[in-house]
């Protein structure tokens, strides 16, 4: 045998040697993205799946000269934290080996809410269907409180200005009664319910008040907008 080949040989022996020094035969390796979704999945069992559908988790990166973790039983995951979480929480992911090492592992805890976007550009005056509107989870910490969860309570309702694809909806980019439209006029009294139809004075949208003209008697009255092309007064 050459000593050319013979070197080669032993630098095998030694390589596969070393990795067996590193990692026991009988130990599992873990990666830094198998630490970061043990520490995500850990989270989600804490918040359980109620909420589960309304928080969002994802794992901060970890420094990239971190190695692969070795460790012959399963890691415990320790957390000084409880539900509910705050923003941002931190996971230590430990192994108890001889060699024993912890991986501290941050997580973002990001609260979601429904609101309602849309699916394409709406123009100026256009009047929103159905097909204009979608439902999209965001960070309830962005939501305003003009932003709306039920696209049904938009439909029919007109745009007061351009609307970009993909943007939420706010009350004053809309009027869900727009002057000169005609509406319907709702009071209630002794626990019956009257209606009557009118004439927008004003636009409005959901919880303003506007004046309205009843069509019946031409009176001029101040109503509240609680739906398209509707409105409640007080008598």
């Amino acid at each position: 045998m050459s000593l050319l080949k013979k070197i080669k040989r032993y630098s095998v022996f030694y390589f596969v040697t070393s990795l067996g020094m590193a990692f026991p035969v009988s130990a599992q390796v873990f990666s830094k993205a198998s630490l970061q979704e043990m520490a995500v999945k850990y989270i989600a069992e804490q918040i359980g799946e109620h909420d589960s559908e309304q928080i969002h988790l994802s794992a901060l990166p970890l420094d990239s000269r971190i190695p692969d973790r070795a460790c012959s039983s399963t890691p415990d995951i320790i957390s000084s934290s409880e539900p509910p979480f705050n923003r941002q929480i931190t996971i230590q992911v430990k192994c108890d080996d001889p060699q024993s090492w912890a991986q501290y592992v941050h997580i973002k805890v990001l609260k979601m809410a429904p609101v309602v976007v849309t699916t394409d550009n709406i123009a100026r005056g256009e009047v929103i269907t159905s097909a204009h509107l979608t439902i999209e989870m965001k960070p309830t910490h962005f939501v305003r409180v003009q932003y709306q969860d039920d696209p049904k309570a938009l439909i029919g309702s007109r745009s007061k200005r351009n609307i970009r694809e993909g943007m939420p909806i706010l009350l004053n980019q809309i009027c869900m009664v727009c002057k000169g439209d005609a509406i319907n006029i709702y009071a209630s009294t002794k626990g019956l319910q009257i209606k009557t139809t009118g004439v927008a004075l004003e636009d409005g949208t959901l919880g303003e008040q506007i004046l309205v003209e009843n069509k019946k008697t031409g009176k001029v009255l101040n109503a509240r907008v609680d739906g398209v092309e509707s409105v409640q007064v007080n008598i």
